[in-house]
């Protein structure tokens, strides 16, 4: 009898996007003629830049040149591209670094590296994909609390095999300084720990004492694996095309070795043109114009910020992120202030129990939107306030 892998049965159905997209596609349906304002949505709203959009066109005619077509990749990416993430780093090698389709993609089946008997930690709240993962690959994961008594960085107090940190946090909003970030190195050399490190927002980074990649602190290369993404920082969630770091300094032995088997096995290589379009994101020009963009995502989450205290909401989050983490009116539940924003103001937002329990009394907003798109909501929020 053909049996399905019944760890896909653990995997939330509720309290998640997809519940929030079936709520809204209802609300649409009902109100067609009401404008909806999207603050919830982590996609971006500016368009790639021509430099980056020119280098991908030369990619695709190459493709239709028998010269110059390009048939299968490299399993683990281009050296052209591996070559400017090491100018970056200046502390890897080529062997070191993994081209890839998407963060997600990266931080999910990471855990293929792993010991299914591994024990993981997790943030409540946290991106809930990671916890969906380990549900997939039958890992078992406990959670710490981050909360408003911890200031959101808490420390864990048993054993733990991984642990995944996001910095800046998605959800929180939160880009954690390098004070916090070495208690986490320490404890993970100490425990034989390893560290899945989800630097996808590193380009919002703007604060000195941030750092800008876990491999800053002294001892991280042996205990941390670091994702980043060129989807928020490029614009490329349409493209596609992420990297990581797996370091040859690990305390797995051999890692890397045993970990190419699995990319041969599994994966054939990051899209080329989306590869070509990434290696264009490092020249000068495309550097200024991407920062631009940066620059007005975090003007955005600023406003948003500001604005949302005047009016005596608390807020996390504003600075070096996309994100603001903003606690609920009233101790409403998470679904409930969701739906008073929807059907009251016409206002998406995320409600904060979708990345866990400690979110039921909080929502995520994102800076990502369309900055008319922000001062509309604002307003709309302002005269909600101003009426009740």
């Amino acid at each position: 009898m053909i049996k399905i892998n019944k760890n896909l049965l653990n995997v939330q159905q509720v309290d998640n996007f997809e519940e929030v997209s079936k709520r809204v596609n209802e609300y649409k349906i009902n109100n067609p003629n009401n404008k909806l304002l999207n603050l919830g949505v982590g996609d971006v709203s500016k368009p790639i830049i021509k430099e980056v959009i020119d280098e991908m066109n030369k990619a695709i005619n190459e493709l239709g040149n028998i010269d110059t077509f390009k048939g299968y990749g490299y399993f683990y990416g281009h050296s052209f591209l591996k070559k400017k993430i090491i100018d970056e780093y200046k502390c890897f090698t080529e062997e070191e670094i993994y081209i890839s389709d998407g963060a997600k993609t990266d931080t999910t089946n990471i855990l293929e590296l792993f010991d299914k008997d591994s024990l993981a930690c997790l943030f409540n709240p946290s991106y809930p994909v990671y916890r969906d993962a380990l549900d997939i690959m039958g890992i078992k994961y406990e959670y710490i609390d981050a909360n408003e008594f911890n200031d959101f960085r808490p420390l864990p107090n048993k054993k733990y095999d991984i642990v995944y940190i996001c910095s800046p946090s998605n959800p929180l909003g939160i880009a954690y300084d390098k004070d916090y970030l070495t208690k986490w190195v320490k404890y993970a050399l100490k425990n034989n720990c390893i560290i899945l490190y989800d630097n996808v927002y590193d380009s919002f980074i703007r604060s000195s004492n941030v750092p800008k990649t876990i491999y800053e602190i002294e001892g991280s290369k042996k205990i941390a694996i670091e994702f980043r993404s060129y989807s928020k920082k490029a614009s490329f969630t349409g493209v596609r095309c992420s990297y990581y770091i797996i370091p040859n300094e690990l305390i797995i032995k051999d890692v890397n070795k045993y970990w190419k088997k699995r990319v041969m096995t599994k994966f054939n290589g990051s899209d080329y043109i989306a590869q070509r379009g990434a290696l264009a994101t490092y020249s000068d020009k495309s550097i200024i114009k991407i920062n631009k963009n940066i620059d007005d995502y975090l003007t955005n989450a600023r406003y948003i910020k500001e604005e949302l205290e005047k009016l005596n909401y608390k807020v996390y989050g504003g600075f070096d992120s996309p994100y603001l983490w903003i606690k609920n009116k009233n101790n409403m539940s998470s679904w409930n202030f969701f739906d008073l924003f929807l059907n009251e103001l016409n206002i998406i937002v995320i409600p904060g129990i979708v990345f866990g329990t400690n979110g039921d009394n909080y929502f995520r907003v994102s800076a990502l939107a369309n900055k008319s798109v922000i001062y509309e909501a604002i307003e709309r929020i302002k005269s909600y306030e101003k009426e009740n």
